[in-house]
């Protein structure tokens, strides 16, 4: 029986969800991450598998998508897992006629600055989470659920402090349904962890989706998609 870990990126593959959502008007966000995770693993592994769910509640977003969030936190920590929970942080680009979204905008005209958020301490925090149960001897197999090139450093220093531990790279599935390798964003993630990826598919993602009505907490993308985030 191996240890399990398993560190889930919530708003990386939060993304992958909406851009499945508005390619094909199929909502999947109310994903049950055990039983995804539990479906990859023989039945001896799933007596002990932590898992630690990291995101950040969107204070600048409107309260109803903001209820939704907690509504699905509430859900997953039914199901034992942990969250750790970061925040958003201010950030102000250069908006110009050319680019709204440039940053660094040669165009010395029409320049005003827009106002944006941008999510803060959840890479940390998977990073120092990995690195300590990687010191505590916590784990055989970590999984962790993302496709961010920053987790690289932390990845490597844990396979530096125990090369005996498996840690697998699991990225959210591309929108496109057509698309089955997803090596091209995750090669540098793989080729340090030692380990192949584990490419999650959306027919697993469609079959641990939540009840609508699970334990009383009702599946929030349920409403009208004008008003989901």
């Amino acid at each position: 029986m191996s240890r399990v870990l398993v560190l889930i990126d919530g708003f990386n593959y939060y993304h992958r969800l909406d851009e499945y959502q508005d390619k094909y008007n199929e909502c999947v966000k109310w994903l049950n991450y055990r039983s995804l995770i539990e479906s990859y693993l023989d039945d001896k592994d799933k007596e002990n598998v932590k898992i630690i769910y990291f995101s950040a509640i969107a204070k600048h977003r409107p309260s109803h998508s903001q209820k939704r969030h907690k509504t699905y936190i509430n859900a997953l920590k039914s199901q034992n897992i942990d969250v750790v929970l970061g925040n958003f942080k201010d950030k102000f680009i250069i908006r110009c006629k050319n680019n709204e979204k440039c940053s660094n905008c040669l165009n010395t005209q029409d320049k005003t600055k827009l106002k944006r958020h941008e999510e803060k301490n959840t890479d940390v925090n998977i990073a120092i989470t990995l690195i300590e149960y990687t010191i505590m001897n916590q784990y055989d197999k970590c999984f962790i659920l993302s496709s961010d090139s920053d987790f690289s450093s932390a990845v490597l220093r844990a396979k530096q402090l125990a090369p005996d531990k498996q840690i697998i790279i699991c990225p959210p599935p591309y929108p496109d349904k057509k698309i089955r390798n997803f090596k091209y964003y995750i090669g540098n993630l793989t080729k340090i962890s030692g380990q192949d990826p584990l490419f999650i598919y959306w027919n697993k993602i469609k079959a641990n989706q939540f009840p609508d009505d699970f334990n009383g907490l009702i599946n929030p993308w349920q409403v009208t998609k004008s008003v989901q985030i």
